[in-house]
């Protein structure tokens, strides 16, 4: 069943109308169709066509939102709708033509077509897809750190703090315990004082160099997978280390990176020929810097 959503009650006249346009063939067959009115009032209306600019503003994702909730779309046509009702009041009391609400109209005007001619400027500096490919490839070969994956190591640890009493020989009580069999993730939930891990059998993930102390790192990076270390001490006490894995350094493959690769290279290249177009038009620019400061004069106090 097609569940229809009726967003407006449209009057009998408007209904007459469109059936009295739609009976002249000739025109309709010479003439290119208007664009469909969603909503009016006052003498304004709102068309697809004004709903479709508007979204187009909006993010991908946004848009997609106005697709599947169709009620929002109605909202948003009925803000547009008062948005232009009160532009035409405000025409009809003349504060068009004050020079002031000119000069902020000229500028709205001037957003808007200077984004469309951006947008044109994008469409004719966006290279091919092979060169895009070929710029992507560059950059991962000629920026090979960047895409340089370090060594990791997982570990896990029991720790027993600085603070507490006899804390190193505490510590090598646990470490013979070990040694003697005892579980390190059962030894660790019962006895390590780093509560974040403890619970979690000593497990401190997998971590790359420079995200431990130095003394722990430099051990833990020493040890082979199922090595246990020996007393390790920090400013935080004694730790006892145990690397449950580890992870090679190496190199992105240009697959996993190449989608990003794409998008940069792309926003690179149409930002330079944004800034060279800004910068011909200042090229041939007349500044008129005495303009300026005979206003800044005349903001001052007292003036």
């Amino acid at each position: 069943m097609i569940r229809s959503i009726r967003l407006f009650k449209l009057s009998s006249s408007v209904t007459l109308l469109a059936l009295a346009l739609s009976c002249n063939a000739v025109w309709a067959q010479n003439a290119k169709p208007a664009p469909a009115v969603v909503i009016e009032a006052d003498g304004v209306s709102i068309t697809m066509l004004d709903l479709e600019a508007e979204l187009s503003k909006a993010p991908p994702d946004v848009r997609s939102g106005f697709m599947q909730q169709p009620e929002r779309l109605a909202q948003l046509a009925s803000n547009l709708l008062m948005r232009r009702a009160l532009a035409k009041q405000a025409e009809v009391a003349g504060l068009a033509q004050i020079p002031f609400n000119q000069a902020a109209l000229q500028l709205g005007k001037d957003r808007v077509l200077s984004d469309i001619q951006l947008a044109q400027l994008d469409q004719s500096n966006r290279p091919s897809d092979m060169v895009l490919e070929q710029r992507a490839r560059d950059v991962y070969r000629a920026e090979t750190k960047r895409f340089e994956i370090p060594e990791e190591v997982k570990a896990s640890h029991i720790l027993v703090l600085a603070t507490e009493e006899n804390a190193e020989a505490k510590a090598a009580e646990l470490l013979a315990d070990l040694k003697g069999g005892k579980d390190f993730a059962e030894l660790a939930k019962a006895s390590s004082q780093d509560l974040g891990s403890g619970s979690k059998g000593g497990d401190l993930g997998f971590f790359v160099r420079g995200r431990m102390a130095k003394q722990f790192e430099e051990v833990a990076f020493q040890l082979k997978v199922g090595e246990l270390s020996g007393l390790v001490k920090t400013q935080f006490g004694y730790h006892i280390i145990k690397v449950t894995d580890r992870k090679e350094a190496g190199k992105q493959p240009f697959e996993e990176v190449r989608s990003a690769l794409l998008q940069e290279v792309t926003q690179k290249i149409l930002t330079e020929g944004r800034i060279k177009a800004g910068q011909q038009i200042m090229q041939r620019a007349k500044a008129h810097p005495e303009v300026l400061e005979a206003y800044v004069a005349n903001q001052q106090p007292g003036k």
